[in-house]
């Protein structure tokens, strides 16, 4: 089986997608960990953001390595810098801002939500622009903007 082998992925390196604001980098995949987890390298520019969303069945483990982020949850926004990490279980919203550009490690449980990178990656620009498009393969991929 594909995730009873030991993976070695160097910085800045693995799968990638190479957006405006964050160059992203699947250090292990879904499929690597028998769908377990997804671990991703996001290195992030200040003009970095995520609106208000949820995942109805991942959680999200966040380490900052260096840089700052800014998150926003329901009862507070936390500012997290290198060496910090902040938990989000599912059903929790929150908003992602970069402050300072940042590299930071994402831990999602269950595994697969570089999956919805890679339909971004296969999107026309003209998908990319259309709401109800975006909002589909979102939804598919289990992130609900709100």
């Amino acid at each position: 089986m594909a995730f009873e082998k030991i993976i070695c992925v160097k910085s800045s390196t693995g799968r990638d997608f190479a957006w405006k604001s964050d160059h992203a980098y699947v250090k292990v995949s879904s499929e690597e960990s028998g769908g377990r987890y997804s671990l991703i390298e996001d290195n992030l520019t200040t003009e970095f953001r995520l609106p208000r969303h949820l995942h109805r069945t991942h959680s999200e483990c966040f380490y900052i390595v260096t840089g700052q982020v800014e998150f926003k949850l329901d009862d507070r926004t936390v500012v997290l810098s290198g060496g910090d990490t902040l938990y989000i279980p599912p059903n929790e919203p929150h908003a992602v801002t970069c402050i300072e550009p940042a590299k930071m490690l994402t831990l999602y449980q269950p595994g697969g939500l570089e999956k919805l990178f890679d339909a971004y990656a296969t999107m026309t620009p003209e998908e990319m622009a259309d709401p109800e498009k975006l909002k589909a393969v979102e939804v598919t991929h289990d992130s609900v903007t709100l």
